[in-house]
Parts: C-alpha cells; structure tokens; sequence
C-alpha cells in the first residue's frame, strides 16, 4: 500500500526556494541547470584529478565547491564542441586508456594499453598527446 502511495510522486519534483520574486519555471530550471552542473562535478570526481570531500558551512567552500562545478561543466562543453559527440560518448571512449602496472622482484612497469580507434580520434580532436607506451620503469630497491 505505501509503495503504491509513493509511487504517484515518481518522476515528481519538490522544489523549495526562498525567493518569492522568480517564477515556478524559473526556479524548476535553476534546479536542472544544478543538476547538470552536480552530475559533471560527479563525472570530474571519478577521473584522476584527486579531490576531497567539500563539506557546504564556510561561505568560501561553497564558493568554491560552485566554481569547480562550473569549471567541470565548461571542460564537458568545451569537449563536446570540439568533438562533435555528446559527453558520454567522449567518456565513454576516454575511459578505454587505461595504465596497467607490472612488476616482478626486479622491476615495476607501469604501461599503457594499445588505444581503441574511438579513443586515438577524440584525444586527436582534443590536440592531446596520448601517454607513452610504457609510462614508468622503475628498479625495486
């Protein structure tokens, strides 16, 4: 029964705003607009650029939290203009370099694999120069 009740306010929205001046459209769309900019936040945070948790009560923390939001968003744009493909197509492409480390008692390698046709194009398109075979080799101490 309380599924059934829940169910009627699937795909729903409840929105809050203390600004009584914007309109419902106005407000609804602020919120998409967050929305895409949280999910590219999201997108930049599974790559290797190391980042730590933003915790929202300092004013310059929510400053900046919004500021590397909208760098997120910028870089997805950029992107996508200058590949002509939607984002998750890019990434999807992006996510097939991968490093792979080997090592043995002697040696650690650290190695890139042999780039997917879809991944060489995009980082071309890009002007990104793909990483070197072999990244690192390193003696064991």
């Amino acid at each position: 029964m309380a599924l059934r009740e829940a169910a009627k306010y699937d795909g729903k929205w409840v929105i809050e705003t203390n600004d009584d001046t914007i309109s419902l459209e106005d407000a609804a769309c602020g919120y998409k607009g967050l929305l895409v900019i949280e999910r590219c936040f999201l997108s930049l945070k599974h790559t290797q650029i190391r980042m730590t948790p933003m915790y929202h009560w300092a004013t310059r923390r929510i400053e900046t939290h919004v500021k590397v939001c909208v760098l997120a968003l910028l870089i997805e744009r950029i992107t996508e203009l200058k590949c002509g493909k939607p984002w998750h197509q890019i990434r999807r492409a992006l996510e097939k370099l991968q490093i792979t480390e080997f090592f043995n008692l002697n040696h650690r390698v650290l190695m890139r694999n042999e780039l997917a046709a879809d991944t060489r194009n995009i980082l071309n398109l890009l002007k990104i120069t793909p990483p070197n075979q072999i990244v690192r080799l390193k003696e064991q101490a």
